[in-house]
């Protein structure tokens, strides 16, 4: 019952989500009317016709007088004429705008939908979800939806009106050959319902098969250096095929089911179409009805047939287009960050307070326990610790990108959780051990750090930062494009070309995390004599690894297991011998 209930909600939601397109829907619906029209009433026509050549053959052979055959059938074959044209111009500007306005505008709608909903997950959400599944959601789900969902409910609405129509048509020309045909309707609409069922629960297993195949295909092409070094494209390539086999085996099951449905439903009209042809032939034989009823009445069984494989077919899409919507609109449920509208002051001083600070990524793993810190505004702070001791961790609270179990982190005495997330992150400058640059100009590229920043300002930044000189020895200077992978520099003039973006960002607070590595010995102390120049006047945490580079903080915070278990500057801790002297030591002994 629940899982009834489910299906029925996503059907109704995806009903209610077409009131964005209902102009687009409402043009197509009035041109669907014109065609139905045209189409119902092109066989009633052609009956009359039937009947006026019947009768001019029957009078003739009787030796009657009759009038000329010819001008008793042309008005008739013009109105014929005109009703065929009319459908298929009707037909055509339906399908147009159908296709080319409801649903590109449909499809873009929910992908920018899905493109605002990412702003404003948490961190947490991108922590436990595969990039390639939400990259599957966003471009094959929501075409399916966006092609799919149009051409079911214009299917269905115009083939529920068509049978409307004829049914009418029928009982008004015979009633009892207009029961035989409407009594194949709940034959029809049973088995659709019934294979419909059985064609679901696999085309939801092609989905989520398909997310993991996009994970694995952006693993490949972003770890490509790591896959050539270990000659691992066989392993990859294998494990691509073993993913695509099992999504081909639950598409081919999930597409042979909804195919058999459209034959089957053929083949119940094709027998009930034999057996009108057959009744009717013995009643125009008896002279109950004339030629041109029976003609009309075989026609019109065969549009009766047609809305409703049409139907068939679309009540079968329907289980795709409800799979893939299930997964969209699950994303789109996710939980939400808080909007917070009170923004932070932007002239802060930069004293940070931390008080009984704990946090933990899952609740069953404690990480940040209990933890008290004061730090005045200029300090150097250098946060050092082995490996998941919670060194980033304390970066992450600072930055709001996720939230406190207990306690506050304050600046200048204002709590951060209080106010907005953005106006928190304008204070804090970064710079990262993965330095990131886009692909295009290395005047763009710094000039990220700040809106409106002039030539001017991005090569004052530079000059700063060391790298002004180097950028002048490139052929074009601050034009010079930046691969999208960044190859055509080196791991050190990128990081300095961070270092310049910060510098332009003018922030009062710094962070540095694990900015030296993976660099030269020489340009390491390029990079770290910008750095500090960087860090004069601003309140700055400093995380490393190597523990030669914060030698002159002004306090060093030794984590533990998420709890600081020594505070104090490089000679002090030193001296006293505990965890950070056997840390410096592990690296520095011979």
């Amino acid at each position: 019952m629940k899982k009834t209930k489910e299906k029925r909600g996503i059907l109704l939601r995806l009903i209610a989500e077409t009131s964005r397109i209902r102009t687009g829907m409402a043009a197509g619906g009035l041109l669907a009317l014109f065609d139905i029209a045209c189409t119902v009433v092109a066989p009633r026509v052609l009956a009359d016709i039937m009947d006026s050549m019947n009768t001019f053959w029957l009078n003739k052979q009787a030796g009657l007088p009759a009038a000329n055959l010819l001008e008793t059938v042309l008005p008739g074959l013009y109105l014929l004429s005109g009703l065929l044209v009319g459908s298929v111009i009707f037909s055509f500007f339906r399908m147009l705008v159908m296709n080319n306005v409801v649903s590109r505008f449909f499809t873009c709608a929910i992908r920018i939908d899905m493109s605002d909903k990412l702003s404003r997950l948490p961190v947490r959400f991108f922590d436990n979800t595969q990039t390639g599944d939400v990259l599957e959601k966003m471009t094959q789900d929501v075409s399916i939806i966006g092609n799919t969902v149009h051409t079911t409910m214009d299917t269905i609405i115009m083939g529920g009106l068509k049978i409307i129509a004829i049914s009418v048509m029928m009982f008004l020309i015979n009633w009892q050959l207009a029961l035989f045909v409407i009594a194949i309707i709940p034959v029809s609409v049973m088995l659709s319902s019934v294979m419909g069922k059985k064609g679901a629960k696999y085309f939801a297993e092609m989905f989520d098969t398909n997310g993991k195949l996009y994970t694995h295909v952006e693993e490949s092409y972003t770890g490509y250096m790591v896959v050539k070094t270990f000659n691992l494209e066989n392993d990859r390539k294998n494990t691509h095929f073993r993913i695509n086999d099992k999504m081909r085996s639950a598409l081919s099951s999930g597409v042979f089911i909804s195919s058999v449905v459209q034959p089957i439903i053929a083949f119940v009209n094709s027998f009930a179409y034999v057996v009108i042809c057959l009744l009717g032939g013995f009643m125009a034989m008896k002279g109950t009805v004339s030629v041109g009823i029976i003609v009309a009445i075989v026609l019109y069984s065969r549009q009766f047939a047609g809305p409703l494989e049409s139907i068939a077919d679309g009540i079968a899409n329907m289980q795709r287009v409800k799979a893939a919507a299930k997964r969209v609109y699950g994303f789109m449920d996710e939980p939400e960050l808080s909007i917070i509208e009170e923004e932070m002051p932007a002239d802060i001083k930069g004293n940070i307070s931390f008080d009984h600070v704990s946090f933990s990524y899952k609740p069953e793993e404690p990480l940040i326990d209990n933890l008290n810190v004061e730090i005045r505004s200029g300090q150097k702070v250098a946060i050092v610790g082995p490996t998941g001791a919670g060194k980033t961790t304390i970066v992450n609270l600072l930055m709001r990108f996720y939230d406190l179990n207990s306690g506050s982190i304050s600046i200048d005495g204002y709590d951060i959780s209080r106010y907005s997330r953005e106006s928190v992150r304008r204070l804090f400058g970064m710079v990262l051990q993965d330095t990131w640059l886009f692909k295009g100009t290395i005047f763009e590229n710094v000039a990220y750090g700040r809106d409106g920043a002039t030539l001017e300002d991005v090569q004052r930044a530079c000059d700063s930062a060391y790298v002004d000189h180097f950028i002048n020895t490139l052929s074009k200077g601050y034009e010079t494009e930046i691969d999208e992978n960044s190859a055509n520099i080196s791991s050190g003039q990128k990081q300095l070309l961070t270092i310049a973006r910060a510098f332009l960002a003018d922030r009062k607070l710094l962070i540095l995390d694990e900015a030296t590595s993976n660099i030269d010995t020489r340009t390491e102390l390029l990079v770290q004599k910008a750095m500090d120049k960087l860090m004069r006047g601003r309140t700055s945490f400093i995380i490393a690894h190597r523990l030669s580079t914060i030698v002159n903080a002004d306090i060093i915070l030794v984590l533990n297991k998420g709890r600081i278990v020594e505070t104090g500057t490089h000679s002090d801790l030193l001296a006293r011998g505990g965890f950070y002297s056997s840390l410096y030591h592990s690296q520095y002994s011979i």
